[in-house]
């Protein structure tokens, strides 16, 4: 079995107001250590959060047995000789991957709201009986534009990776040129910052020519008519004045459907302004 967990941690930042990457860990040592770990809003040496503390750092010594894979939306450098500041997405997996891939995603111009970049990190993982394509992003919020256009490039790459695994380029083993498959079966996590069966979710879930590159919700797959659980809004009202929602998902390819396992939220901790979402898949 392979144990999944995405969570938009808000940098640690619990609904009382403090920051705590050690909450952080505690609550996902208290549920059971998944192999993949993916979070959302990780912070690395800006002066306003956390007094500029490299959070993946700090996470890296709350998982030792954990490689770390941090995909900047934010990279800007400060003077030579100083840390840069980051901000993104970091994957923590037990398992190495094969291969590590990290896509820009497109934010085109709309300006009538704030926003910043966004990005989806591609991670191969080996599992018991598969190797397993393991995305994870964190999709704009104030523009629908620009989630939108993200969501279009987040097909077109699960689209490049399905054609090219049925039709692999040549092979140079042991050069920049060897050839390492991108996995048909795909899970696809984060924070995507859209509501079950709006426009967003929808566009995110529409069938492709080949069936078989479909992307399906794993909650709705494995809870047939059941409503999805709040997976933020349920502590902190003063940010989410619409109160319990669901913005968090695990999207999944048609091979995988047949082999969920158990998917869940969190819905205890405050320890963020997000729940964690856990995946097992028997692979």
């Amino acid at each position: 079995m392979l144990t999944l967990v995405s969570w938009n941690i808000q940098y640690g930042k619990g609904v009382d107001g403090r920051i705590d990457l050690r909450r952080i860990a505690e609550t996902v040592h208290k549920d059971g250590l998944p192999d993949v770990l993916c979070f959302q809003e990780v912070s690395r040496n800006y002066p306003s959060i956390d007094k500029g503390a490299d959070q993946v750092r700090e996470l890296e010594i709350f998982f030792p047995d954990y490689e770390p894979f941090f995909g900047a939306v934010h990279d800007r450098s400060g003077r030579k000789g100083e840390a840069r500041k980051q901000f993104g997405n970091l994957v923590l997996s037990r398992l190495s991957p094969v291969q590590v891939l990290h896509h820009l995603l497109p934010s085109p111009a709309d300006p009538e709201v704030k926003f910043m970049s966004r990005q989806i990190a591609e991670l191969v993982i080996p599992a018991n009986t598969t190797d397993l394509r393991v995305m994870t992003t964190h999709l704009e919020f104030f523009s629908e534009i620009q989630q939108l256009a993200q969501i279009q490039r987040i097909r077109e790459i699960h689209e490049e990776a399905f054609n090219q695994f049925h039709n692999p380029g040549k092979d140079m083993q042991y050069t920049p040129f060897e050839l390492v498959k991108r996995p048909e079966k795909t899970v696809i996590c984060g924070d995507f910052n859209f509501i079950p069966d709006s426009t967003p979710y929808r566009k995110m879930t529409t069938s492709f020519s080949d069936k078989n590159m479909n992307l399906v919700d794993a909650w709705k797959t494995q809870q047939e008519g059941t409503v999805h659980p709040p997976t933020c809004g349920i502590f902190d009202l003063k940010q989410w004045k619409i109160g319990p929602h669901c913005r968090d998902y695990f999207f999944i390819s048609q091979s995988l459907v047949k082999k969920i396992n158990e998917i869940s939220v969190n819905t205890e901790t405050d320890a963020s302004d997000h729940q964690p979402i856990r995946l097992v898949l028997d692979v």
